[in-house]
């Protein structure tokens, strides 16, 4: 984020998105990883106990940063604390409203979700829950989840499309 004014500009559009109801998409251009982590964090702002996000990119999209830029704008003190889970499934992070990252990549069978009571996670009104593969699970979701989708366009640039 360049300035105070931006963080606080993006923030109210994002707000005034999210109040529209209406199914609808934003779609914003990060030039690199401190616009994806501040994209985020104003991200961060709208959320609320029970809300689930579906993160879903190629490998090296930035889904992982995004999850950093939520989890800071959330409370988090260091985004280095954020670490993709992808050998332990699933991360707590202890925010303001506690944070569930949960990586799906090495999932083979959906049924493993089951397993974890994955349905119960993502559905808590009392957290908010972040999942990177999110594709892999997605009828675990409820209908008002965030899709956050992001592409490469180049080296640092990246296409952030959310919807709700």
């Amino acid at each position: 984020m360049n300035s105070d004014f931006e963080a606080n500009l993006q923030v109210q559009e994002l707000q005034a998105w999210a109040r529209s109801g209406a199914k609808s998409k934003l779609i914003m251009v990060c030039g690199d990883v401190d616009e994806t982590l501040g994209l985020a964090q104003s991200f961060s702002q709208i959320l609320k106990g029970g809300d689930a996000v579906a993160l879903q990119g190629t490998l090296g999209s930035g889904k992982t940063v995004f999850v950093k830029g939520l989890a800071l704008g959330l409370g988090l003190a260091h985004a280095d604390e954020v670490k993709s889970p992808t050998f332990v499934l699933m991360h707590v992070y202890p925010t303001r409203i506690p944070l569930y990252h949960f990586d799906l990549y090495r999932l083979e069978e959906d049924k493993e979700l089951e397993a974890i009571g994955f349905e119960d996670f993502v559905s808590d009104p009392k957290a908010i829950c972040c999942v990177e593969w999110a594709e892999k699970g997605i009828r675990y979701f409820p209908k008002s989840t965030y899709r956050v989708h992001l592409e490469i366009l180049r080296d640092t640039e990246r296409k952030i499309t959310i919807e709700k």
